[in-house]
């Protein structure tokens, strides 16, 4: 082509070529005797102007728009948004995890017991991932009954990738204190509180609490951390409607990460669904220790103030 008569010629004539006729900009830069990165200066121009206006004609997906609005609401690194059903939960929370999992090198993994953790164990059992690199499970708190209890999935994710299980084989609440400075105790605590990412439960306080439903506390129990103004709990570590941490007379009792670990822990994933869960879930990204949510769409709706 000899010339043009002027630039919106030429911009007109690169558009048509690009989105109608669908050369590639190569192809373009051959016909018309110019560079390729002229050719990308005209297309970008060519929209600037509003030659070229691009119309989407479907709307985002409301799971993706909820991600992205709790990703910049409360500055998270992971935002995962199920459907409201739990097995679907379990399948993008599992997707998530492996997924970190497998780009990560070396990796170590924490896990906290917990109902909604443990939908994530159903597509688990039976994978076997290979991995190119050495990665670790490690438990964030004690058992409830024992080490392979209904909730805990540390075992199942440890045979599904090949990885190493370092357990905490012992109950999540103790009579006697000291048991904790045992050494194989106080070691598997220490390297627990060393991962690289951890996914727990959250537990809210009052009568709809997992804690009181297992009988793990008593109704007084219950009634007196309703008096100290807790709202919630992660790996039984208490917090106050600000996600402070709130020192209860279970402290000295529990076996767990305690919460310095659980603030320095690089991405800490909360997975938790339900009206009685909005609450504890809002006191603790305002507490800022949160950096990874996997809920569902009532959930985040309800976080981000758009539930009907």
């Amino acid at each position: 082509m000899l010339g043009f008569q002027n630039y919106e010629d030429l911009l007109t004539i690169v558009a048509w070529m690009y989105y109608m006729d669908e050369y590639t900009q190569q192809q373009i830069a051959e016909e018309l005797g110019i560079t390729r990165t002229k050719v990308s200066r005209l297309l970008s121009a060519a929209k600037s102007q509003g030659i070229v206006q691009i119309r989407i004609t479907h709307s985002l997906p409301e799971y993706y728009v909820l991600e992205k609005e709790l990703k910049r609401r409360f500055g998270l690194k992971i935002a995962v948004v199920a459907p409201e059903d739990r097995n679907l939960l379990g399948q993008f929370g599992a997707e998530s995890l492996l997924r970190f999992i497998s780009e990560h090198r070396p990796c170590r993994v924490g896990l906290g017991w917990s109902t909604t953790v443990s939908s994530m164990a159903p597509h688990l059992i039976r994978r076997n991932i290979q991995l190119s690199h050495k990665c670790s499970v490690y438990d964030l708190t004690g058992s409830f009954i024992g080490q392979r209890n209904p909730y805990s999935i540390s075992w199942i994710l440890a045979e599904a990738t090949g990885a190493q299980y370092i357990p905490l084989a012992v109950p999540v609440l103790v009579e006697n204190p000291s048991i904790k400075e045992e050494p194989s105790i106080k070691r598997a605590l220490k390297e627990a509180s060393e991962v690289d990412i951890a996914f727990v439960g959250m537990g809210c306080v009052g009568q709809e609490s997992t804690l009181l439903k297992t009988r793990l506390v008593s109704k007084e129990t219950m009634e007196q951390l309703e008096k100290l103004n807790c709202v919630g709990e992660v790996l039984m570590r208490f917090f106050d409607e600000n996600g402070k941490p709130v020192r209860t007379p279970l402290d000295d009792r529990i076996v767990s990460i305690d919460w310095d670990a659980i603030q320095r822990i690089p991405i800490f994933v909360v997975m938790a669904v339900g009206k009685e869960k909005v609450s504890p879930l809002k006191a603790a990204l305002k507490g800022g220790w949160v950096s990874g949510l996997i809920t569902d769409v009532y959930t985040a709706k309800s976080l981000l103030g758009k539930a009907q």
